[in-house]
């Protein structure tokens, strides 16, 4: 009975310890010199997709860069980063930090977008 009792103890201690640590990440920030950066990356790399999207269209989806699983990937980033741009705009507009995890939102879109063939191709050649 006694190694229940404490087996069910550390359990719920265990349990504690990990809500606190997700108390502390999902309360986590980042201030408006870090987002400011990563959402106009964000802009930028979106003009590049709603491009791809209009040479695709123009195309009528022939050339292999306009393949279905591309375009789902570059509609996805763009989708995701959008909605996580327009609530960091409010946030950075009334000076407040931003939600962490609406900021790695954003960063992940723009990775994906960066990893995507369609920004490659625009951007070939273009140094940074």
């Amino acid at each position: 009975m006694k190694k229940i009792l404490v087996l069910v103890l550390g359990l719920s201690l265990a349990d504690c310890a990990n809500l606190q640590t997700f108390q502390q990440v999902a309360t986590a920030t980042v201030p408006a010199s870090v987002v400011i950066p990563a959402a106009n990356a964000f802009d930028i790399l979106k003009a590049a997709a709603i491009n791809y999207g209009r040479y695709c269209i123009q195309q009528k989806m022939a050339p292999s860069i306009c393949d279905a699983s591309t375009r789902r990937i570059v509609i996805k980033a763009v989708r995701a980063g959008t909605g996580a741009r327009n609530q960091m705009e409010v946030s950075v507009a009334n000076n407040q930090p931003v939600l962490a995890s609406i900021y790695n939102v954003l960063v992940s879109a723009v990775q994906s977008l960066q990893a995507s063939p369609v920004v490659s191709a625009q951007f070939a050649g273009v140094t940074q």
